[in-house]
């Protein structure tokens, strides 16, 4: 029998930066607990064509910017006669929308159940819905089979060493799809899985952990464990990470050259707005601990909060200058389904796009409170525009030189050309 995993492709240009090209680790995973009677095939449409040829079962892994596709894929291979089963995000949160284009939908995280679909399906008592009842326990997770991807990843190696978030920011559904309880898988199968990466990259990993620091005792073990085995990796934290200097340490001595960080906004207003308990008086001593240490900063920001007005971009753009951040990434607040803010806004009847093309990080589809819609595309923009600018380019990087190894300043300078090209519509 044969099955067919399929990640959608991404319309838009924020995530076709190199920095972004990733393998789709959901498929990865559940290709890696499927029994060897199975031929599995795992499709990134981001990588290459769907041919729609013959299959026996077809699974699909939708966010929400990507669930249209999703229903176009589905559509066609269900008219082909094949059974089609969603899931990810946005199919648990609305799985009476889902289901109009499946055959069957998994609701939360599939790893543990996913043995039972198949063998509904093989029994030809595939349900219409498996409502996961329970958080997977990492320690069951299979590792990673070989082979399944192409490698045409910026990061061809992908792993998880944690889920779940212990923020609970309202426009976020991470915590809400895998929950506010740090769940760690044993250090010592995420150091197996690394030891078996292939490639001339297979020192290069990417933790696609949402707080990679999350539990800091763990953490702790974690890069102890990691530091023997020379590799460069790079992941998402919260800047909580630099408030432990030891942590933050054994990080960098562990091979840690890049971090993602949500600072979400440099307004303390709007940080109180969304349940964020950040202080900005600690951003700028932090932020340059962390570079102090060899490690690269990719600082995420959102505008459109109910606290920002037109000022909010001037003041930002400033801070981004002051603080040389190696990169940025601009993003118009988007209430995702399933968050707080979703349901807020449309209470407020200030949503006036359902489209879910367009809830991508790149498309205003919200009325903001104290600017217009245009207002805010066009901040934004112009903030990208400016610290993007070759001037600004070349002032960071002579300014990050001496913290920074030489050919890691290169991929930032080549990772800035790609956002330069980035607009908000």
């Amino acid at each position: 029998m044969k099955l067919t995993l399929i990640m959608p492709k991404w319309k838009h240009g924020l995530w076709k930066i190199r920095v972004f090209r990733l393998p789709p680790l959901s498929l990865i995973r559940l290709a890696s607990s499927t029994s060897k009677e199975w031929k599995v095939e795992i499709i990134d449409e981001d990588i290459e064509k769907i041919k729609y040829d013959d299959t026996d079962l077809v699974a699909i892994s939708a966010m929400t910017p990507l669930v249209n596709r999703a229903y176009e894929i589905a559509d066609t291979y269900r008219k082909k006669g094949v059974k089609v089963v969603l899931g990810g995000i946005h199919p648990s949160v609305v799985p009476m929308e889902a289901i109009k284009h499946a055959n069957s939908v998994v609701i939360g995280e599939a790893d543990l159940i996913w043995k039972e679909v198949l063998n509904d399906f093989k029994n030809d008592k595939l349900k219409r819905f498996y409502k996961v009842k329970k958080a997977p326990d990492l320690s069951k997770l299979s590792l990673q089979r070989k082979g399944l991807v192409k490698n045409k990843y910026f990061f061809p190696n992908f792993i998880q060493s944690t889920r779940g978030c212990p923020f609970g920011c309202d426009f976020c559904s991470v915590s809400s799809f895998s929950g506010k309880k740090i769940r760690n898988r044993p250090v010592d199968q995420v150091v197996k899985e690394i030891k078996n990466f292939k490639g001339l990259r297979k020192k290069h990993v990417f933790f696609a952990d949402d707080n990679i620091a999350a539990n800091p005792a763990y953490a702790k073990k974690l890069f102890k464990a990691l530091k023997p085995l020379k590799m460069k990796w790079a992941s998402q934290a919260s800047i909580n990470i630099a408030r432990d200097e030891k942590l933050l340490k054994l990080a960098a001595d562990s091979g840690c050259k890049a971090l993602f960080i949500g600072f979400e906004s440099i307004n303390q207003n709007c940080l109180k707005e969304i349940h964020k308990g950040y202080y900005v008086k600690e951003y700028k001593k932090l932020i340059n601990r962390i570079h102090d240490h060899g490690i690269s900063i990719e600082g995420a920001f959102m505008f459109g909060f109910d606290h920002d007005d037109k000022s909010v971009f001037k003041k930002t753009l400033d801070f981004f200058l002051e603080v040389n951040f190696d990169f940025v990434q601009l993003t118009p607040l988007t209430p995702l389904p399933g968050t707080k803010r979703f349901e807020r806004l449309k209470k407020e009847k200030r949503i006036f796009s359902y489209n879910w093309d367009k809830y991508d990080c790149t498309h205003v589809i919200f009325k903001p409170k104290k600017m217009s819609v245009k207002e805010l595309r066009d901040g934004i923009n112009w903030c990208y525009e400016n610290f993007y600018s070759r001037k600004s380019v070349r002032k960071r990087m002579l300014a990050l030189m001496p913290k920074l190894d030489l050919k890691y300043l290169l991929l930032i300078y080549f990772i800035n050309r790609d956002y330069s090209k980035i607009r908000i519509s």
